[in-house]
C-alpha cells in the first residue's frame, strides 16, 4: 500500500486568500495616476462633503482641493520645481496635507523629519537630500534654524497650529502661546507664502510612476535609519487595497488620525488612503495619551489607526469604562510594532464588552511597502495572527537569507510582492537591491509562519534570532511567554554573546505596580517548569522603560549594547 504524495502548495501561486474578497475589487484595475488626480477622482462628485476637521474647523473637499492648489502655486512662486526635495519638520496639520499634495501637483517630494530631532539630526537630515526650502512648525524653529546652518537651504517656511484654527480658538492659542521667536530674513510664513502664488499656475505636472511623493525614514530599531522614497503608485495602490474593504468602510464615516506624518503609515493610512474612500478625518496633531479615551469620546470616529499602546490606553480610560456603548466603532486597527497577545485580548474583551461587533483590527508591514502588507480585519482575524495579504499584494515565507520560496505551512522569512512596494532607498542603491531582489520581492528580514488558509502570523526577527549552542531561539517566543507571568508588564529578549554558547538568553522586564521586587530568581523559578531549559532567560533586567523609535518601536540593537554592558560591569 502506497500513500499519495501531495505537491507542495506555494503562496505565490496559490494565493489561499483571495477566497475572502469580492471578485469585483480581484478584477478592478490599479489607478495610474498622481496621489492627487486619484483623490480628485474620488471625490468629484462630492465636494461639499467634509475632508479634513481640525479642532473643530471643517473643510470640506472643494476647500482641500482649492487649499492643495493654491499650495502648489505658492511653492512655484519660490521657486520650486520638479525633482526638489522640500524637507518638512513638523506634526500633522492642515498644512502639512497641502504641502503633500501640492507637492505632487508639481514633481516634487516631501523629506519628512520628526519634529523631536535635535539640531544635529534635523541638520543631517537637511543635508541628505540637499534641501533649498525647510518648512517646520513655530515652536521648532529655534533648532531648525541652527540646523540649517552649512546647509543649501534658501528660505524657511514657517507655520503654526494656529494657521488653521476656529478665529476664537486661534487667538486665545496666541494669547497663551506667545510666538517669541527672532525670526531670520530668509523666514517666509504661511499666510504671507499663499499670497505671493497668486499668479501662479496651479496646472499640475503629468503623471510620472517614477516620482516620489515623499522620503520617509525607517524606524530605526534595528540600526541607523534609511530614506525610503514612496511613490504615488505606493499610496494610490495602498488606498486601493483598503477599498476592498467595503464592509468596513464608508463614505462619510469618520477617521482620527492620532498618527504623525513623519511615518509612512501616518500619511498613508491616516490621510490619503480615508481620504480617497471619502473619509472624514479629525486632524489630532499631538496626542496626549491620558486623552485618547475623552477624545474617543467626543469625535465618536468609526476608525483610527493606531500603535498598540494606543489601544491599551484605550481599555484603561476610565471615562470609556464608565460608557455602555461603544457601538459607533467600526474598525480601530494596530499597527507599527507587534501586539503581545495578551494585551490584544484584553483590548478585545473590552471591545466586546463595549457592544463593538469587531475585535481589533490587526496588519503587518513596513515603511518599504507603504505601510500594510497584510490585514486582519472584521470577521477575518485570528488571536495572534497579523492576517491576510491585502488584494493586490503577495506575502510568502522564504528561506532566510536566500531567494529561495518555501511550501505554505514552513517557517521561514517574511518576503513581499506589492505595487506598494518602495522605488529604493535614497541614495543607497546597495541596501535597496539587497532589500528587494530582481523578481520584485521585498525580504523584510521578520521570520513568520502561514496557515493554510493564508493567515499569517510573525514569530521573530532574523536580525534577533537567538543561536544558543546551535539551538535557533525566537525572541518573541519567549517575551510572550514572560508575559503570562504575574506582574510582567512588559518583556523584550535579546542575544547575549557567550564564549562557550555563542548567545545566551537575556530578558528586560518592566514589572506592574506592586511587583518591583521581583527578581532574577523569581523569573527563572517561573520559566523553568513551563519552557525548554534553552530558552529560559539566562540573564534577566528590570527596567523602567526601553529605548523607542520616534515611531515608538523598541530598539532591540539598544538593548542588545545594554545587556553586553551590565554583563561586562559584572551586574
Amino acid at each position: 500500500m502506497t500513500t499519495e504524495q501531495r505537491e507542495p502548495l506555494y503562496a505565490s501561486t496559490a494565493k489561499p486568500w483571495l477566497k475572502y474578497y469580492d471578485q469585483k475589487y480581484i478584477d478592478m484595475p490599479l489607478p495610474k495616476c498622481s496621489a492627487f488626480e486619484y483623490l480628485c477622482h474620488q471625490n468629484k462628485n462630492h465636494l461639499s462633503e467634509t475632508a479634513l476637521e481640525y479642532y473643530g474647523r471643517k473643510f470640506t473637499f472643494a476647500d482641500l482641493f482649492v487649499n492643495v492648489k493654491k499650495t502648489a502655486a505658492a511653492f512655484r512662486a519660490l521657486g520650486v520645481k520638479k525633482g526638489d526635495i522640500i524637507t518638512v519638520v513638523s506634526v500633522m496639520t492642515p498644512e502639512v496635507i497641502y504641502a503633500f499634495y501640492a507637492v505632487d501637483m508639481i514633481g516634487a517630494t516631501l523629506n519628512l523629519v520628526d519634529p523631536r530631532y535635535s539640531v544635529e539630526g534635523i541638520h543631517e537630515y537637511i543635508e541628505e537630500v540637499d534641501s533649498r526650502l525647510l518648512i517646520c512648525l513655530n515652536v521648532t524653529y529655534e533648532r531648525c534654524h541652527k540646523a540649517e546652518k552649512r546647509t543649501n537651504v534658501e528660505r524657511v517656511l514657517v507655520i503654526s497650529p494656529a494657521d488653521s484654527l476656529p478665529l476664537h480658538l486661534a487667538v486665545g492659542y496666541k494669547l497663551t502661546n506667545p510666538d517669541k521667536n527672532r525670526y531670520k530674513s530668509n523666514v517666509i510664513h504661511w499666510k504671507d507664502f499663499i499670497a505671493q502664488g497668486k499668479d501662479q499656475s496651479m496646472n499640475a505636472e503629468p503623471y510620472d510612476p517614477q516620482h516620489a511623493c515623499v522620503v520617509v525614514h525607517t524606524g530605526g530599531t534595528t540600526g541607523s535609519p534609511k530614506g525610503v522614497m514612496l511613490t504615488d503608485d505606493c499610496f494610490n495602490s495602498l488606498a486601493h487595497e483598503f477599498i476592498a474593504q467595503s464592509n468596513l468602510f464608508c463614505r462619510g464615516q469618520k477617521l482620527m488620525n492620532v498618527m504623525p506624518p513623519f511615518i509612512a503609515y501616518g500619511y498613508a493610512c491616516g490621510v490619503h488612503m480615508p481620504l480617497v474612500m471619502g473619509l472624514h478625518v479629525v486632524i489630532i496633531p499631538n496626542l496626549d495619551p491620558d486623552k485618547l479615551g475623552a477624545l474617543i469620546w467626543k469625535h465618536k470616529p468609526e476608525h483610527m489607526f493606531g500603535v498598540p499602546a494606543h489601544y491599551q490606553q484605550m481599555a484603561a480610560s476610565p471615562l470609556l469604562k464608565k460608557k455602555k456603548d461603544l457601538s459607533f466603532i467600526r474598525n480601530y486597527a494596530a499597527g507599527g510594532d507587534s501586539l503581545p497577545l495578551g494585551a490584544e485580548l484584553t483590548v478585545n474583551e473590552f471591545l466586546k464588552a463595549h457592544n463593538v461587533e469587531y475585535p481589533l483590527a490587526k496588519g503587518y508591514g513596513m515603511t518599504e511597502v507603504a505601510s500594510a502588507a497584510t490585514v486582519a480585519a472584521g470577521n477575518v482575524t485570528k488571536p495572534g495572527s497579523v492576517g491576510i495579504p491585502m488584494l493586490n499584494t503577495v506575502v510568502s515565507i522564504f528561506e532566510p537569507g536566500t531567494e529561495t520560496e518555501l511550501p505554505i505551512g514552513e517557517r521561514g522569512e517574511i518576503c513581499i510582492c506589492t505595487p506598494t512596494v518602495m522605488k529604493g532607498y535614497y541614495k543607497m542603491p546597495e541596501a535597496t537591491a539587497a532589500t528587494v531582489d530582481k523578481e520584485g520581492w521585498l525580504h523584510s528580514g521578520d521570520l513568520a509562519c502561514r496557515d493554510e488558509n493564508g493567515c499569517y502570523r510573525i514569530t521573530g526577527r532574523l536580525k534577533d534570532m537567538i543561536i544558543r549552542g546551535g539551538e535557533n531561539i525566537y525572541p518573541l517566543e519567549v517575551e510572550n511567554f514572560l508575559l503570562t507571568m504575574p506582574g510582567v508588564l512588559d518583556a523584550q529578549v535579546v542575544g547575549i554573546p557567550d564564549a562557550k554558547l555563542g548567545e545566551i538568553v537575556g530578558a528586560f522586564i518592566r514589572t506592574r505596580p506592586g511587583y518591583e521586587d521581583m527578581t532574577e530568581d523569581d523569573v527563572r523559578a517561573y520559566a523553568i517548569p513551563r519552557i525548554a531549559r534553552y530558552k529560559v532567560p539566562k540573564r534577566v533586567f528590570f527596567v523602567d522603560d526601553f529605548p523607542m523609535t520616534p515611531s515608538m518601536k523598541v530598539q532591540k540593537f539598544k538593548l542588545r549594547e545594554m545587556a553586553e554592558e551590565l554583563v561586562k560591569s559584572g551586574q
